[in-house]
């Protein structure tokens, strides 16, 4: 075989090396069993519920009211004066919630794992805690709180406080156990105590997550604002309910399309600043 110039592969073996490359490993057994066995369980459980979707068209197609008030929604609510103030009312919850909720997570986050609390004993106290909490969703929430401090705006700050607290303490958690040991390491080194270290060596380093985890917070808070007060707990939720519960169903999706639209609006420009912070 004819060898070119110093440096440069021949074309035979460029050839012999490209057969020699390794095939791409095909799929091992546990990812083969792992998607049969989700495959069966959807189709059991679609038999088992009669999910059908003949069905499914049939129903969506069916000429019913909901459908016809979707097609034509009034938007005449979004401008009333207990429309407005619910709006208004949705976002003093989101904010309230997020601000109050993230203020006790960031704590509850640094408690809950070894660099922020050495005593065993306290720090599985409050995993457990926050298992609790975060166990326990928006909605179940806001029908506690309803119960125990009756319809209106407090029950679903309360249910938003809980619901912020576990959202942002679980991501914020998450990212403690994966910081940079060395920072933490000097501090202690150099004689500063349990909260001195946390301060210079740890919080620095998870702040920018910590701050994108309250916005993205507040995005859920938004959302499930509108969710809570259909159990009575404030907010556009209750509006919706109102009309839902009257029939009027061109009212109802004029302020759901309204709420939509706020949402993607308010995502959008947290999505931005989220990018910026990390």
């Amino acid at each position: 075989m004819t060898s070119g110039p110093v440096g440069v592969a021949s074309p035979e073996s460029r050839v012999d090396g490209a057969a020699r490359l390794p095939k791409k490993p095909g799929p091992t057994p546990f990812t083969i069993v792992t998607t049969l066995g989700a495959v069966v369980m959807t189709v059991v459980t679609a038999r088992a519920v009669g999910f059908s979707f003949e069905g499914l068209i049939e129903n969506l197609t069916r000429p019913n009211s909901v459908v016809e008030g979707l097609l034509n929604p009034d938007f005449s609510q979004i401008w009333s004066e207990r429309s407005r103030a619910a709006f208004i009312e949705t976002l003093q919850l989101a904010v309230l919630g997020t601000v109050a909720g993230a203020s006790v997570a960031l704590p509850l986050a640094l408690w809950s794992t070894r660099v922020g609390n050495p005593n065993t004993f306290l720090r599985s106290i409050v995993r457990i805690f926050n298992n609790i909490v975060r166990a326990i969703p928006d909605l179940l929430w806001a029908l506690i709180f309803v119960s125990a401090v009756g319809i209106g705006a407090l029950s679903g700050l309360l249910a938003l406080f809980f619901f912020s607290l576990a959202v942002t303490t679980k991501l914020t958690s998450d990212v403690l156990d994966g910081i940079d040991p060395g920072p933490v390491e000097a501090a202690n080194a150099s004689g500063a105590g349990l909260t001195q270290m946390l301060r210079t060596a740890v919080v620095p380093q998870i702040l920018p997550s910590y701050s994108s985890f309250v916005l993205y917070n507040f995005e859920l808070n938004l959302r499930s604002s509108a969710v809570i007060g259909l159990v009575g707990a404030g907010g556009i939720g209750e509006r919706i309910e109102f009309f839902r519960s009257r029939g009027e169903w061109e009212e109802m999706w004029g302020l759901v399309v309204m709420f939509f639209l706020v949402v993607m609006i308010i995502e959008a420009f947290s999505v931005t600043l989220r990018r910026r912070l990390v």
